[in-house]
């Protein structure tokens, strides 16, 4: 499963280059290597993005060399913000050179170090990698987070505000309802205490009437506004339904695809082909897509290519359907892009735990 993190390698020999080629491979979002003459629009253009966590691997003789470049690199975030604030760094030198690396790590230059020659040690390095980008993918969550939080107290805030109206409002209906019934109880103390002349009962009752229908009026509209408010103050806080789109031009199977979605909490779109798929990502931003190879008009390989060009879904996992075992198919989808496949027919706990394992 390929991870969503952006990794940068900087390599000053085609040898240590190939050694972190082979441990990286299709295990990353996006790649980026880079010699010590790097083209900056090129890191620019490849850092663009700053809503994903970047690793620098910095892959040098010496440290004094990768310290040179990591300052090249700091000051050009700097200036240009090329990439955002979530991002580690590794550095990966000679074994001669440990004692040097250890330091500049314990400055916080380097959040990390590895060493090379005379002997590589290949799942070392590789362990690095990957606790270092699993340590950026929980940052990365713990900022979403916040900003769910952050979100969440301005909700709040706005509803303290909405519910102060609220009280003032009813303060202020107090005194209004107050006044309606004394009006009310003045005239019926004058029924009562026989203030009223013989015969002119029914003329009082004629001004108690109309001030009862008043009182009853202006409360049922009150009540109606106060609880119009009150449901404005509550803050909603409904989790959304992840969205699959699931393209297939079998009806079967994205009926079958569906019925295993849908109860489990899911949102389903579906088209019946490439271009129809293609089509639906205009107006729809899925967490996944679950995309058949051999289709008519598009095929999902096809698909996949232009998918993976659209700036808002190249993040987006896309997990391949197939009714074959063409290794050969497979391992084209996974160069592209793809993170994972499934082969028809399948059953729901294998569908479910392949959609739960990237999303």
């Amino acid at each position: 499963m390929k991870k969503l993190i952006n990794v940068v390698v900087f390599y000053q020999s085609i040898e240590i280059m190939k050694v972190i080629e082979e441990i990286i491979r299709n295990k990353y979002q996006r790649i980026l290597y880079c010699d010590i003459n790097i083209n900056q629009d090129e890191f620019i253009a490849f850092t663009h993005d700053k809503t994903q966590p970047i690793l620098f691997i910095y892959a040098f003789e010496k440290p004094d060399e990768a310290i040179e470049f990591n300052d090249i690199i700091t000051n050009l975030n700097k200036e240009k913000k090329a990439f955002g604030e979530e991002y580690l760094s590794l550095l990966i030198c000679c074994r001669e050179y440990r004692e040097a690396a250890y330091f500049e790590c314990s400055k916080g230059r380097f959040y990390s170090y590895e060493t090379f020659r005379p002997v590589y040690d290949m799942n070392r390095i590789r362990l690095s990698i990957t606790q270092m980008c699993d340590l950026l993918t929980s940052q990365d969550q713990v900022h979403l987070y916040e900003e769910n939080k952050k979100a969440i107290i301005n909700k709040l805030q706005q509803v303290s505000v909405q519910l102060h109206e609220v009280d003032v409002s009813i303060s202020d209906e107090k005194a209004i309802q107050h006044g309606l019934l004394n009006e009310l109880i003045i005239e019926v103390d004058k029924l009562c205490n026989g203030e009223v002349e013989a015969g002119a009962n029914n003329n009082q009752m004629g001004k108690i009437k109309p001030k009862v229908e008043n009182f009853k009026a202006h409360n049922q509209k009150y009540f109606n506004d106060i609880s119009t408010k009150v449901r404005a103050a509550k803050p909603s806080f409904k989790k959304k339904s992840p969205l699959v789109l699931v393209v297939d031009d079998q009806n079967v199977m994205l009926k079958i695809i569906t019925t295993i979605l849908k109860p489990k909490g899911f949102d389903v779109e579906v088209a019946t082909n490439g271009a129809e798929a293609l089509n639906k990502l205009k107006h729809c931003q899925p967490e996944l897509v679950l995309l058949d190879i051999d289709m008519p008009v598009m095929d999902g390989i096809q698909t996949l290519r232009t998918i993976k060009t659209m700036n808002d879904m190249v993040n987006v996992p896309v997990i391949m359907l197939t009714s074959n075992t063409d290794k050969e198919s497979f391992i084209e989808c996974r160069e592209i892009g793809a993170i994972d496949y499934i082969v028809k027919p399948t059953n729901a706990e294998t569908l479910l735990k392949k959609i739960f394992a990237v999303i």
